[in-house]
């Protein structure tokens, strides 16, 4: 069961696979997270996973990432099996260089002691292949491309709003120049204004660059202002997946229903 592309694809998008997800498991000794899931995640496409909290949603970014092993089933990024431990650091470096990830909270995955440009240069450095000149050129591109200023760019953590961080945690995972961007609950320590700032900013980044987005989420307005497919997932297992608007103008499961009607949003209403 693939998920299904929206009609309003961004003009980077082409043929083929950025995700391949098929029959995922990951048992632990207590509980089975994640029961037989499949997905794709098109070029240039996105999808949204929805669940409640124990879900198995953030279980499957961290299986994604490599931070977990798949109990069975077989992931593939861009072609490359990741169902299997990475052998030797060239093969962990072509894996970070196809997909990034954005974590919940930035402040925490971010160096306190370096500036914001010096931990984007970080990664130019180690996956870029570029010289100094090229270097610079393009840190100066991702800063502008995330909206920082040239203050903000020189601050370190400390001295940056959430929203700011957020920022320089995309423009960080973008830095490597990835085909697909896991973002893990990217927007939801921020407030309502700001999140509509940065889902924007991941919009328009996708658009200009055709990267494939998966974003990890319990709030079903977030999934609908970024994303082309959902898949709701109950108990590790997909309750329905498909088109991102009639799943949540639609629901086919009283789970999805349950779940639109538990996270109010202001200002959002079914169909808007």
């Amino acid at each position: 069961m693939n998920a299904v592309e929206g009609s309003a694809a961004p003009a980077g998008t082409v043929e083929g696979s950025a995700v391949e997800v098929r029959g995922l498991n990951k048992f632990f000794k207590a509980h089975h997270a994640v029961v037989d899931v499949t997905f794709d995640i098109p070029l240039g496409g996105s999808l949204g996973i929805v669940g409640e909290s124990g879900s198995g949603k953030t279980t499957i970014a961290r299986m994604l990432i490599g931070l977990e092993r798949p109990s069975s089933g077989t992931i593939a990024v861009m072609g490359r099996d990741r169902s299997r431990p990475a052998r030797g650091s060239g093969e962990r470096n072509a894996r970070a260089r196809e997909l990034q990830i954005v974590f919940q909270d930035p402040y925490t995955s971010l160096d306190p002691s370096q500036s914001a440009r010096a931990a984007v240069e970080e990664v130019l450095r180690h996956h870029g292949g570029l010289s100094a000149a090229e270097r610079a050129a393009r840190l100066d591109e991702l800063v502008d491309q995330v909206g920082l200023t040239e203050r903000q760019a020189g601050a370190r953590p400390r001295d940056l709003s959430g929203g700011q961080r957020q920022r320089v945690a995309i423009a960080r995972a973008l830095a490597a120049r990835p085909k697909a961007l896991v973002l893990d609950e990217a927007v939801s320590a921020l407030d309502v204004s700001i999140q509509a700032q940065i889902l924007n900013l991941l919009a328009d980044i996708r658009q200009e660059t055709g990267i494939a987005y998966l974003l990890i989420s319990h709030d079903l307005a977030v999934v609908r202002q970024l994303c082309d497919s959902a898949l709701v997932l109950r108990r590790g297992r997909v309750v329905e997946q498909g088109d991102c608007a009639r799943i949540l103008d639609d629901p086919a499961e009283e789970y999805t229903r349950a779940l639109r009607e538990a996270v109010p949003v202001p200002g959002w209403t079914v169909g808007g």
